[in-house]
């Protein structure tokens, strides 16, 4: 498994509050460079299997040599599935759907998950670095953000047709930015904005002329996070897919989720309090787990994730 570069987050407790079981279903809802996958595949010695979800059909696609690879690997080591559909006959299984679709894909192949499920909410790597996709203020190409280029709403459809108070809203809402009426304003003055440093550059501006000078976080960070938050809807998807976990853990299985703001981490903190005469979920912890300063120093991209974990209780 050397072809995996990527670096994931806060990786040491992922597993362990995964609990690896190496014969239970696992879901990685959050496939991207298979950071995470990569590690639970290696602790799935006996006849366990991992589902990795993505919504991105490229980053479905560069994991296939792997992919086949692997299960290759896996039977000639003994792996054998009693099962005789072709689609989860594998050790690992690519699943080319967006997170919120885990209960049909439950449904529709019955199956549910015996070991654990995560859920790694920070932006890919792989499309934060691609600058075609245009997630990032610090090139200069066409606005873009969506993760699933199938979908017809991109950041340049915001930014270029909505109204005004719909943007502003959308940067408050999304971001907290507080500058995000003059910046509405001000999109809507130069209007067509049509690539991302056009943009950060028009924020910059605002933040100029409000303040003139700067935090060391650049001005258009913010932005940037609300738009990409509202283009994937991120909020609803991600409650959609936590409504979802009751019909599709067996008990005893557990959650690992790991958010990157703040709206994210309410969402995910509320949910998991929540019970009723059915079920409940038992936290692992009161307050979500942080990155070490060792890890840190390894990788800037994990200073502002939060792990919050839980095992599913049939009452």
């Amino acid at each position: 498994m050397s072809e995996f570069s990527h670096t994931p987050v806060m990786p040491s407790e992922v597993l362990e509050y995964l609990d690896i079981d190496k014969d239970k279903i696992y879901f990685d809802c959050t496939l991207g460079a298979a950071g995470h996958s990569k590690l639970i595949l290696e602790k799935l010695t006996g006849q366990g299997q991992l589902y990795s979800f993505d919504q991105d059909i490229n980053v479905i696609e560069s994991h296939r040599e792997l992919q086949a690879s692997i299960n290759s690997l896996a039977l000639k080591q003994g792996f054998t599935n009693d099962r005789n559909d072709t689609l989860i006959e594998n050790k690992w299984n690519l699943i080319h759907a967006n997170f919120s679709q885990v209960k049909d894909f439950c449904e529709e192949n019955e199956i549910k998950v015996t070991g654990g499920i995560l859920v790694d909410l920070g932006i890919s790597s792989m499309q934060l670095d691609d600058p075609e996709r245009g997630f990032s203020y610090l090139h200069d190409t066409p606005l873009d953000m969506r993760m699933d280029r199938d979908v017809s709403l991109s950041a340049y459809d915001v930014i270029n047709t909505f109204k005004e108070a719909d943007i502003a809203n959308i940067f408050y809402n999304y971001a907290e930015e507080r500058l995000s009426r003059q910046i509405a304003q001000r999109i809507i003055e130069q209007r067509p904005v049509e690539t991302s440093k056009q943009l950060a550059d028009l924020v910059k501006e605002v933040y100029w002329r409000k303040y003139h000078k700067h935090s060391k976080a650049h001005p258009a960070t913010k932005v940037f996070q609300a738009l990409r938050i509202s283009v994937n809807k991120e909020l609803e998807v991600l409650e959609t897919l936590l409504e979802s976990l009751p019909e599709v853990l067996v008990e005893g299985a557990t959650v690992v989720i790991i958010t990157f703001h703040s709206l994210e981490d309410r969402i995910v903190k509320q949910f998991l309090k929540k019970a009723n005469d059915k079920y409940k979920f038992q936290l692992s912890f009161k307050k979500p787990l942080v990155a070490t300063d060792e890890e840190l120093k390894e990788n800037s991209r994990s200073r502002s994730a939060k792990l919050r974990a839980a095992r599913f209780i049939l009452k």
